[in-house]
């Protein structure tokens, strides 16, 4: 074979082996390998082989495809991020101070955060910056709120909402919102929003007697402000309305484990016992917790 056409093999060789990996492997790895393949005729070719048989034979590539190299940078090696989800939680992990400021002050730039428990975690975090934006940015949600519900009370107020059910139940809602924000609200204010959002609920359960959550929502409000006897009113109201309900035994329990009235829980317990309906899982927790504490007490008094 004369040196034209071993050089000419030796081209279609090469292209072939380029031809061959390009869809398969990154740019960078198959110019390098072309380019070995090239420079060595014959040997390049059969050593690239080789390794690529070496390679198949062991396992070495298993699980470890390589990919194409993207401007953008993952908390974890194995993590591949997509351009607008962000593992927050795994970032507050991640030692490099810089790189845990990127990504969480991008979020927050880019509203991507939305949970609060993320946000809270955060503004404990050691680097400032960290902590300025969570603040900053729990200020302006709770800002927003209270914006939102001025808004509605305005609306309300002026006469225009005031027999609109649908429009109640709305701010009920955001008023329930706010008052989950208790460690960032006033004692005052919060005081005065959560007597409003018990009032509202009163209202609403006398509108919509059939809308079991707004009995059982006023009594939770009631119990946090220790206004038993208020409570118990709405328990009987609640049980009259839903008396095949555990809510109607369960909020009983609740209030009276509250009030510190045993005798009248274990009352309660036995009513809910006796009743035939299918009982959630908390309630049959709930059975057997307080059904060992009569039974202890059964056996202390003889």
């Amino acid at each position: 074979m004369d040196i034209y056409a071993f050089s000419l093999l030796h081209i279609v060789l090469t292209l072939l082996y380029f031809l061959g990996n390009i869809k398969r492997k990154p740019r960078l790895h198959v110019v390098t390998e072309t380019v070995i393949v090239f420079a060595i005729p014959v040997f390049g070719l059969l050593l690239m082989l080789g390794y690529r048989l070496s390679c198949y034979l062991l396992n070495l590539t298993k699980d470890r495809q390589p990919e194409i190299e993207k401007e953008q940078e993952a908390f974890f090696r194995g993590t591949h991020l997509g351009e607008d989800i962000i593992p927050l939680n795994d970032a507050f992990l991640v030692d490099d101070v810089q790189k845990k400021r990127h990504y969480f002050t991008d979020a927050i730039k880019q509203a991507v955060v939305d949970n609060e428990s993320i946000l809270q975690m955060a503004m404990h975090d050691r680097d400032r910056e960290i902590a300025y934006y969570a603040v900053a940015m729990l200020t302006a949600r709770m800002e927003k709120l209270e914006n939102e519900l001025f808004a509605k009370e305005s609306v309300i107020v002026s006469g225009e909402g005031q027999e609109n059910v649908d429009l109640l139940a709305e701010y009920a809602q955001m008023l329930k919102s706010y008052l989950e924000q208790k460690k960032f609200i006033d004692h005052v204010t919060y005081r005065k929003k959560q007597g409003d959002y018990i009032g509202l609920l009163d209202y609403l359960k006398k509108m919509c007697p059939d809308k079991l959550e707004y009995y059982t929502e006023e009594i939770e409000q009631l119990l946090s402000t220790a206004n038993y006897s208020e409570a118990e009113l709405v328990c009987a109201e609640l049980r009259e309305h839903f008396p095949h309900k555990e809510e109607s035994y369960m909020m009983y329990i609740k209030l009276y484990q509250s009030w510190r009235k045993p005798k009248k829980m274990q009352q309660k317990i036995r009513e809910l016992k006796a009743c035939p309906i299918d009982l959630s899982q908390e309630a049959l927790t709930a059975i057997r917790y307080w059904d060992k504490d009569i039974n202890r007490e059964a056996v202390m008094h003889g």
